[in-house]
């Protein structure tokens, strides 16, 4: 997974209290591959491939329930951007990217890109999500 990050880490990683604590406040569940992720780096903010990816730390996902995109709830929520007009989140345990802004239902924009972390950063690598 992370041989393919090759820069953009944020250590440290964040430990598994803090993860827990994230999870609680906001009522959600992270996948465990995600949390792995955490463990090792806090969030991340770079070129993957030919996408960009900016993944938020545990602080900054906290604070992402303020989006209006889609009503936070244990599984279904945001967890980056691409640093521009598209957003990053996992639905029902997929890997997903939904724009910032559309119109219609949200449901309507939504695009799978994985159903693992590694298959996710294989769609950003690719520029699948943008």
């Amino acid at each position: 997974m992370l041989g393919r990050l090759l820069h953009g880490y944020q250590l440290p990683g964040a430990n598994l209290s803090e993860i827990e604590a994230c999870e609680t406040s906001l009522l959600i569940i992270l996948p465990e591959d995600y949390k792995a992720f955490l463990r090792i780096s806090n969030g991340f903010n770079d070129e993957v491939g030919q996408g960009y990816l900016v993944l938020w730390s545990v602080a900054e996902l906290a604070k992402a329930d303020g989006y209006q995109l889609l009503e936070f709830q244990v599984d279904r929520f945001l967890i980056g951007s691409n640093s521009g007009p598209t957003a990053y989140g996992i639905i029902s345990e997929s890997y997903i990217s939904i724009p910032f802004v559309f119109a219609g239902a949200w449901s309507e924009e939504v695009r799978v890109l994985g159903r693992t972390f590694d298959e996710f950063i294989e769609a950003v690598e690719a520029a699948e999500g943008s």
